[in-house]
């Protein structure tokens, strides 16, 4: 009878071989890559769960940081996505590209957990595509009003504005009296107003308080030119050498809040996520605060940013990527993260967390008024044709707030360049 090292020894050598590497491959951890976050905010995710997520999965994460601004970012994933490249398997996507990057992005649908389902509508809304779920949403941004705590209590106002009415005469109120006392500099109301995606933010929120409809509604209808949209364009125009300075006009999210971080405005309009940015300047430490925005006379809206995680159709590891991105994406991070860094989750049941609640200013904020007026931008109808849409919209904008032509004609040309962008929008008066 030969011995088991005789037998061992009678396989072939190519049986041996293969028999190795099937073993060596079964003991060798999986090893994902997630793209998109900056090296400081990678090495606190580590902290903030991913070092536990290891630790019970043996699944290695390792990163591809951020490089350049959002159009840089997008077009290098879409290089990478279109060349079918495994690696990346996940992608930190900005909230207006699930559209553009949904042929190429896993359906989650299948993956799920309770827990997913108990993410914003609105966003799982923003993140299907031809109802395929592609991406889950990892934090929020909001658009949000800062005020002048100070200015507030020193003109005898016990609240900020609960409408854009009242907004815009406290803020006239407090100008007239700051400058009166010496600072000719001093103005009631800063915003993104230069012609880029923050004026397409902030217009959407002025219309959409007023009634004016989504720009594009879901079913494709072009919906921009209307009576409701061209009155609040008609007021914010008034604002302009009113109670917001000219340069408004060309002023981007930093020259808005260096505006107002300098002690030279009343209020800002601004990203929920740079409430730490302004409590850390020490001009305005202690001495100002974040509220919900104004309604219109039609309620309240606050468009949505942030970031989602989305797990790339090409990857060798789909299901240990929805596993992570699941992990990521799910209530212990997403409190990790708001408590640590003060990020907004997207899931409406944390904002019940009286730990959470009393840590995140923001967070404080939205639960005070609940998490309605949420409003998206029209990144979902519009596919991959969005950025053309934003810009027709934002240019016709600022072409309204810069007194050029009458307001009218300007959104009934946007109407008409719009529905030439896609054959699937239609005309409200079809």
């Amino acid at each position: 009878m030969p011995s088991p090292v005789r037998r061992g020894i009678a396989l072939p050598l190519a049986a041996v071989i293969l028999l190795i590497h099937a073993l060596s491959a079964s003991a060798k951890p999986v090893v994902l890559t997630v793209a998109g976050l900056g090296p400081q905010a990678a090495r606190q995710l580590s902290e903030e769960g991913l070092d536990d997520f290891t630790r019970e999965t043996g699944i290695q994460v390792e990163f591809v940081p951020a490089w350049g601004n959002s159009t840089d970012q997008l077009a290098l994933t879409l290089r990478a996505l279109n060349g079918h490249f495994p690696t990346p398997d996940i992608y930190m996507i900005d909230v207006l590209w699930p559209a553009t990057l949904a042929s190429h992005l896993l359906d989650l649908k299948p993956f799920l957990d309770a827990g997913a389902h108990e993410q914003s509508a609105d966003l799982l809304t923003n993140d299907t595509v031809k109802g395929r779920l592609v991406a889950l949403p990892f934090y929020l941004n909001i658009g949000t009003l800062f005020y002048r705590a100070d200015l507030l209590k020193k003109y005898g106002y016990k609240h900020p504005p609960n409408t854009w009415e009242e907004m815009q005469h406290m803020a006239a109120r407090i100008e007239k009296g700051e400058r009166a006392a010496g600072n000719r500099d001093f103005w009631g109301y800063v915003f993104q107003g230069a012609a880029y995606e923050g004026l397409t933010c902030n217009a959407l929120e002025w219309q959409m308080s007023f009634g004016g409809g989504h720009i594009i509604e879901p079913d494709g209808t072009v919906s921009v030119n209307n009576a409701r949209t061209a009155e609040a364009l008609r007021k914010v125009r008034g604002w302009i050498h009113s109670i917001s300075p000219p340069s408004v006009l060309s002023y981007t999210e930093a020259d808005s809040l260096n505006a107002f971080r300098s002690g030279n405005a009343a209020f800002l309009r601004y990203w929920s996520s740079g409430y730490n940015s302004v409590a850390n300047s020490s001009a305005l430490r202690a001495r100002f605060q974040m509220s919900v925005l104004p309604a219109g006379p039609r309620g309240r809206a606050q468009a949505m940013g942030g970031f989602q995680l989305a797990v790339s159709a090409y990857s060798k590891h789909p299901r240990e990527a929805v596993q992570l991105v699941v992990y990521l994406t799910g209530a212990h991070v997403q409190k990790c993260r708001a408590l640590r860094e003060g990020y907004l989750p997207t899931l409406p049941r944390l904002y019940d967390d009286p730990e959470l609640l009393k840590a995140v200013s923001a967070a404080r904020v939205l639960k005070t008024v609940g998490l309605t007026g949420w409003v998206a931008r029209p990144s979902t109808t519009a596919g991959s044709h969005y950025a053309q849409v934003s810009r027709i919209y934002y240019q016709g904008v600022h072409e309204i707030l810069s007194g050029q032509r009458r307001i009218e004609d300007v959104l009934s040309g946007v109407e008409e360049q719009l529905l030439a962008v896609s054959p699937n929008f239609q005309s409200p008066r079809n």
